[in-house]
């Protein structure tokens, strides 16, 4: 089961990268949190309903009675989920190293005096590249698995939580910056499908 075996390995990586870049920037605010092993209920039971779906389309059921035309082998498919696995842990590693000390995997409330409006690098052309990363991960994570019900479920509840949380994290950045987040606003996107749409129809 090749493509189990990437996730596997992929998920790993993922998961320590988050501790090790926290650790390298925001030592203050280090703990096993920062896994994101934790991150949510709604997190982990999508991972566990990703690997039922996948063993038990593995083991129970021949490729040729799927309804869809997806093989469980390593394929062009899972090619193309693997691929945007890598490119959303890259975006989303690099994202957190560019903010550096401005990272935080939680909203800070209240501005820290250290904090600083970061516009340079990646966030010169994204401006939530860890959410973009976050996002387009979770989705590659199922187009390698081949797990077209997950694949719906990943999507729908990732999109959600972003487009819940970014247009609150944003208007406290308005809050810390005022006009000059504004500007920085317009001439960036999210890169996450219909909330730059939602972000530009009810700005914060």
């Amino acid at each position: 089961a090749a493509p189990f075996a990437i996730y596997f390995f992929l998920l790993i990586i993922f998961h320590m990268s988050e501790y090790l870049l926290t650790a390298a920037y925001r030592p203050d605010t280090l703990s096993f949190d920062n896994f994101l092993l934790n991150h949510s209920t709604a997190y982990q039971a999508c991972v566990l309903m990703a690997w039922f779906e996948y063993w038990i389309e593995w083991t129970l059921l021949p490729e040729s009675s799927l309804p869809w035309p997806v093989s469980k082998q390593f394929g062009p498919v899972s090619a193309i989920g693997m691929v945007l696995c890598l490119m959303g842990m890259f975006t989303r590693a690099l994202g957190m190293s560019t903010a550096s000390t401005n990272f935080s995997h939680k909203i800070e409330d209240v501005k820290r005096a250290e904090h600083t409006l970061v516009t340079h690098g990646i966030y010169s052309v994204l401006r939530h590249p860890a959410y973009f990363g976050f996002f387009w991960w979770s989705v590659g994570t199922q187009i390698l698995l081949a797990n077209p019900i997950c694949l719906l479920g990943y999507t729908a509840a990732t999109w959600h939580f972003f487009y819940d949380r970014i247009p609150h994290e944003e208007s406290l950045l308005v809050e810390f910056f005022g006009d000059a987040y504004r500007a920085y606003r317009k001439e960036t996107w999210v890169g996450i499908p219909l909330v730059d749409w939602a972000a530009k129809l009810f700005p914060p």
